[in-house]
């Protein structure tokens, strides 16, 4: 036992020596290798490590002292600090540690008290900043319990999410507190603050304070708003702008002013979010933010935009990585030069776009890439503007699709039936979001039991013809994208007609028709046009009786004169002269008598 005590001086001596030798040669920023301090007023021990990986560690806990029992701890994965009870110490001992951990193993001999060997302290106790006068911040700390106010400390800040921080050392500190003065105006800013170690000894210090966030004071906002207005026409019309970067923000921005005329008079009105509905008639519209420090300068919408006027010279596209692109090849011709552009790109959706978003870009860009997070199978309506100094003018417009996906549902097709043998099918567009890209044409399936079909559309309605009579077929349709085809709509059945079914009733509504119209064509030609036209065969024996008549009439000189004794005859009764009707017609056709006597 003699023996065996001056060898574990001898290693406690030469672990402590390798411990502040690395220690020094590793500087103040690289002591939490491993690294210990008291907490609390149970004075447990804790100890953390850098690392946070997957890997199990184990850190085992030697009393150099009296005897050279070992402890082990075995840390929880994910987790880079141990507890050490109180019971387990023994105050003013020496101790040694050996944290192990993948094969790999960091060492550290501490003697167990406050501001011991090795020991860190706990770092002071920041306390809420002051502000003082114009811009200034005044940063205050509490000192731990048996530490004291002639420890060395430091302080560090910078702006929140900044990576390099300003480091104050003790001798510019106050005691207990440090006046930050040049800060930017309201901008967050973060401190910390720790005690020093002493090169002369082996006391560690303490490690960083936990961060104190502060933000300094403001003024009047500073910068412009970005505003736009909707270029969808409606009842209302809907005005967003963008908010300010805190760096003109300059404070909590609490209300937005809103100026705008309609109807003659000037309204204001006073909104807390970034964007409001006004009449669809309203103009002059203007936004100015306001914090508790007053109004900001007043940002006005470009006046509602002309019709939409497609230039060649601009086009929109989806590049291979899903980013949608805009280029100008060439400047507009316009009456003035053009001040700037704008690319507005909204969701499409079924209930209605209500928020925009819209990128500005000077003319001097030829290519401009939207930013942000596009969806895949979603539909975006991209517009391009362009906006002078009193007007708008629409140049581009295109519905895209960031990624393309088959489509998820088929069409609903309606049937009417033309004939036996024809039948018409018409049907809807698909919903938005069944759609999952641009629809570039349709499929009809067509089958029964002795006859199919498959044939490719690009409209919204076709006809079929070369059906089979009193046959019942099954109909289902498909629409495709450029990345293929999508699942069948519903099922939907017909019969087609009986071709001699149909043929009889068309012939019984003809003889319906026809029939009586015949009828009745020869009464009115009987009854009006018959009795007004004489017969002309009847008209052409008469005259040739009439010819004959007055040849026989002629006396032949020769011919014996017979004496014939003359009877008179009976008196009768005059007639009435019976009336002639005549139509006219034989003044044009019928002989005159010296045409009968062979006179001309």
């Amino acid at each position: 036992m003699f023996f065996w005590h001056p060898v574990k001086i001898f290693i406690y001596e030469f672990f402590t020596l390798m411990v502040l030798f690395s220690s020094v040669s590793r500087g103040i920023d690289d002591i939490c290798r491993l690294c210990c301090h008291i907490q609390g007023q149970e004075h447990s021990l804790n100890c953390s490590w850098n690392s946070l990986s997957d890997t199990e560690h184990t850190l085992y806990l030697q009393h150099l002292k009296n005897d050279l029992s070992v402890l082990n701890f075995t840390a929880p994965l994910g987790q880079n600090w141990l507890l050490i009870h109180r019971e387990y110490l023994v105050m003013f001992d020496p101790y040694h540690l050996r944290l192990t951990a993948g094969g790999k193993e960091v060492q550290l001999n501490i003697t167990f008290q406050t501001n011991g060997e090795n020991v860190l302290l706990q770092p002071p106790i920041l306390t809420p900043v002051e502000y003082e006068d114009h811009n200034i911040v005044v940063v205050k700390w509490e000192h731990q319990e048996h530490v004291s106010a002639e420890q060395e400390q430091a302080l560090q800040y910078r702006k929140v999410g900044a990576a390099n921080w300003t480091e104050v050392h003790n001798d510019l500190l106050e005691p207990n507190s440090y006046d930050l003065t040049n800060l930017d105006l309201y901008v967050e800013y973060e401190v910390q603050i720790r005690y020093l170690p002493k090169r002369s000894s082996n006391e560690k210090g303490s490690r960083w304070s936990k961060t104190l966030t502060f933000c300094t004071p403001g003024e009047v906002p500073c910068g412009l708003l970005d505003v736009w207005r909707s270029s969808v026409e409606g009842p209302t019309l809907r005005v967003q702008w963008k908010p300010l970067s805190n760096r003109t923000e300059r404070d909590k921005i609490l209300v937005y002013n809103v100026t705008y005329v309609h109807g003659g008079q000037t309204n204001t009105t006073e909104v807390q979010s970034c964007h409001i509905q006004l009449p669809s008639e309203a103009t002059n519209i203007c936004v100015s933010p306001k914090n508790q420090h007053g109004l900001g300068y007043v940002s006005c919408t470009p006046p509602s935009c002309s019709d939409l006027t497609p230039a060649s010279g601009i086009k929109v596209w989806v590049d291979r990585s899903g980013g949608i692109k805009v280029s100008v090849r060439e400047m507009l011709p316009a009456p003035e030069d053009p001040h700037t552009y704008l690319v507005e790109c909204k969701e499409l959706i079924e209930a209605g776009n209500t928020f925009l978003n819209w990128t500005r870009f000077p003319t001097t860009n030829q290519n401009l890439t939207l930013s942000g997070d596009f969806a895949p199978y979603v539909p975006y309506e991209v517009t391009v503007f362009v906006l002078y100094n009193n007007r708008c003018a629409g140049v581009a417009s295109s519905v895209l699709y960031s990624q393309e996906g088959a489509p998820s549902a088929g069409p609903n097709v309606s049937i009417h039936l033309i004939s036996a043998d024809e039948a018409h099918l018409s049907w809807d567009e698909l919903p938005l979001p069944h759609r999952r890209g641009n629809i570039t044409s349709y499929t009809i399936y067509l089958n029964s039991t002795e006859h199919s079909l498959q044939q490719s559309v690009l409209g919204r309605n076709n006809c079929i013809s070369g059906l089979l009579p009193n046959t019942a077929y099954t109909v289902r349709m498909t629409a495709w994208t450029g990345a293929g085809e999508g699942p069948p709509g519903c099922a939907r059945k017909f019969r087609t007609g009986h071709i001699t079914y149909q043929l009889v009733v068309i012939g019984v509504i003809f003889l319906l028709i026809t029939i009586p119209l015949s009828l009745c064509t020869i009464w009115v030609v009987r009854r009006w046009i018959w009795t007004r036209i004489p017969n002309i065969e009847t008209n052409q024996e008469l005259i040739q009786n009439n010819f004959n008549w007055g040849l026989e009439q002629q006396e032949d000189p020769n011919t014996p004169i017979t004496i014939v004794e003359e009877i008179e005859p009976p008196q009768q009764a005059p007639k009435p002269p019976e009336k002639i009707i005549t139509s006219g017609y034989e003044k044009h056709f019928l002989p005159t008598p010296e045409e009968v006597m062979g006179l001309r």
